[in-house]
This record gives structure tokens, C-alpha cells and sequence, in this order.
């Protein structure tokens, strides 16, 4: 196995007991005895929440647009709904993120994601999860639309 696929295993193994362990106890911090391996494997805390805030972000639009290809009538709504439901499908990641949404770390690609779906919406009043966060419309991948139009 290449030193490059044996990383990628650790990490996600490493980011795997970091979220599951977190939705175990309901306490949105790394173990001690975790701190080292996620220092050598991220750098520090806050590329180790990059990281999960990517997973994230990744899950909810893949979500997003298998939901918009069906076409739903009231699209924010559906939009708060994938974020419950994934909310609730990885409470650790969700929690984790939620406590931490102020660490500088985060702060770049939560404004991108924001401005991404209200660049293809034109309305920043919708709430995700407690979240500001705008819906977004059918047909293309949302992301690529905002992007285009960017």
C-alpha cells in the first residue's frame, strides 16, 4: 500500500474515532489521548475541523442535489430538511462543528458555502439548523450554478 493511501486510511480512521466518540459522550472536544495522533495527522486543531467541515459540506450537497433533482415544491424547506436529516445521520460531526463555528479555521469555507447557496438563490434568510444558510434551486449542481454565475 502507498505511503499516500496508508494517510488517507489513518485520517479518516482518526476522524471516524474523533466524531464517533463525540456523539458516544455528547462532549464536543478530542480526547487527550487523541491529541498527538490528530496533531501529526492535521497539523492542529483547526485543520482537523477543516477537514471535518469538508466531509460535511460534502455530504449535505450531495444530498441537496439529490433532493433538488426531484424538484420540490418549497425549496428552503427542503434545503432545512437534508440538513436535519444529516444532522441527525452524523450528530457527532454536527455537534462537534456547531461548538466550534467560530474557530477561525471554519470561518472561510462557511462563508463561501453561505455565499455559494445565496449566489444561486438571492435570499439569506433561510435558516439551516440554527444556521444562516440560503436554499437553493433545482436541475444543475447548485455549487455549479453559484459558481457560474460568481
Amino acid at each position: 500500500m502507498s505511503g499516500a493511501w496508508e494517510r488517507t486510511h489513518r485520517r479518516y480512521r482518526l476522524v471516524h474515532t474523533v466524531l464517533d466518540e463525540v456523539a458516544r459522550t455528547g462532549r464536543p472536544e478530542v480526547s487527550v489521548s487523541l491529541c498527538a495522533d490528530l496533531d501529526a495527522e492535521f497539523g492542529d486543531f483547526g485543520g482537523f475541523l477543516r477537514e471535518v467541515q469538508r466531509r460535511w459540506y460534502r455530504s449535505f450537497d450531495a444530498r441537496l442535489d439529490g433532493v433538488l433533482d426531484e424538484g420540490p415544491a418549497d425549496l428552503a424547506a427542503a434545503a432545512r430538511e437534508v440538513w436535519q436529516q444529516l444532522a441527525d445521520d452524523l450528530a457527532g460531526t454536527r455537534l462537534l462543528l456547531d461548538a466550534h463555528a467560530e474557530h477561525p479555521a471554519l470561518l472561510e469555507l462557511a462563508e463561501w458555502h453561505r455565499k455559494a447557496l445565496v449566489a444561486v438563490v438571492g435570499d439569506d434568510e433561510a435558516e439551516l439548523g440554527g444556521v444562516r444558510r440560503g436554499a437553493v434551486r433545482s436541475g444543475m449542481c447548485w455549487w455549479r450554478r453559484a459558481m457560474a454565475t460568481a
